[in-house]
Order: C-alpha cells, then sequence, then structure tokens
C-alpha cells in the first residue's frame, strides 16, 4: 500500500514564503526559495489539509497550486488545482465507487504528463500505458490515441485509471520538482495551538 499527499505551490521566489507557509502548518525541509515547492502531509491528514493548504498559499502569493493525495491499495486519488485561490479542476477518482466521481473545471496543461505515459506509448515501446485499461477494442486504442496526441484526456476518462504512484511522479517531473525531496512538511497543529487560534 501506498498513500502519499501533497501539494506543490508556485512560490515566485518570494522570500517570503517559507514565512506564509509556516502560518499554515508547513515546517520548511529546505532553506532556498524553489520556484515551485512540493509539500508533504501525513497521510493520516486525509485529503482536506492539502487542499486547504494548497488554496491558502495560492491564494496570499497570487499563483498556481496544485493539492493532490493517493491511495494506491484502494485506487483512490484526488486532484485539486488552484489559481489565485480559486479552485480551476477538481479530479476524483475511486475504483471501488465506479471510477471518475468528480471532473470539474477546464483541463489543465498537466494533465498530459499525469494521464499520458509517453515512453509507454512510443512507436518502439512494448510496456502498456499504465493508466490504461488492459482490454480494449480497436475503437478504445483509437480514441485513446487520439486524446494522447491532443494532451487531452476528457475523451477517454473511461478507460483511465490510476492505479499507482507514478502518475503523480510524472507530475511532479513536468513541474519540475522533486518528488522524492519534498522542500516543506505539514503536520497537524496540537490541541494548544488550535485552542490559541480560537
Amino acid at each position: 500500500m501506498s498513500t502519499w499527499v501533497g501539494a506543490i505551490v508556485e512560490t515566485q521566489g518570494r522570500r517570503d514564503f517559507w514565512d506564509l507557509a509556516r502560518k499554515q502548518g508547513v515546517e520548511p525541509l529546505a532553506t532556498d526559495v524553489p520556484a515551485r515547492a512540493l509539500i508533504e502531509f501525513e497521510p493520516r491528514s486525509g485529503p482536506e489539509a492539502a487542499v486547504q493548504t494548497a488554496q491558502a498559499l495560492s491564494s496570499e502569493l497570487s499563483t498556481s497550486s496544485i493539492a493532490f493525495a493517493a491511495q494506491t491499495c484502494a485506487d483512490v486519488y484526488e486532484l485539486h488545482a488552484f489559481e489565485r485561490g480559486t479552485c480551476v479542476r477538481r479530479l476524483v477518482y475511486s475504483r471501488d465507487e465506479g471510477g471518475w466521481l468528480r471532473v470539474e473545471g477546464d483541463v489543465q496543461s498537466w494533465e498530459r504528463a499525469f494521464f499520458f505515459d509517453d515512453a509507454s506509448t512510443a512507436p518502439d515501446s512494448d510496456t502498456w500505458p499504465d493508466m490504461l485499461f488492459d482490454e480494449l477494442s480497436a475503437e478504445d486504442l483509437a480514441r485513446f490515441e487520439a486524446a494522447r496526441r491532443i494532451g487531452d484526456p476528457s475523451a477517454v476518462l473511461d478507460l483511465l485509471h490510476p492505479s499507482s504512484t507514478a502518475p503523480l511522479w510524472r507530475l511532479c517531473d513536468y513541474l519540475d520538482v522533486s518528488p522524492d525531496a519534498p522542500q516543506g512538511r505539514w503536520k497537524k497543529p496540537g490541541l494548544w495551538a488550535r485552542l490559541v487560534r480560537r
């Protein structure tokens, strides 16, 4: 089982980024401010903390952010993309509940990396794309190829199912953050911290 909860936040290199992140419960794991910061969340916090933090930082910084959560043993995934604090894309998948439960907002440029494993669709590759169901008709394969060429999964979501963290690794690579080296870590505030905020 693999559970991964995180947020990728565009920082614009602002020197006060870590001060703003600390206000959201994020402790820096780096001293520099990268163009985008990967923030890791405790798996038991669920996607809610990542979504709230990504939205708050996106709003405060007037930038983009993506909150994500994946639990591969149950094939449950959530992605929430924000622009200046406004949710512009929401994707929710649950294998046990029938697949894509929510597909809201406009297709984003990063979705090509998340949904389509271009290395496995190269002409000389014998690797099956990791998001694609195994048994497909020739018509479905043609639909998939057409969607992959334009980088828009909308017409083929019925053929796509995330079942590993590989799509999130591709997303991190696309956004130029290292998936195995987060720059910040969110921790659930203790009881005292929550009382002081009231």
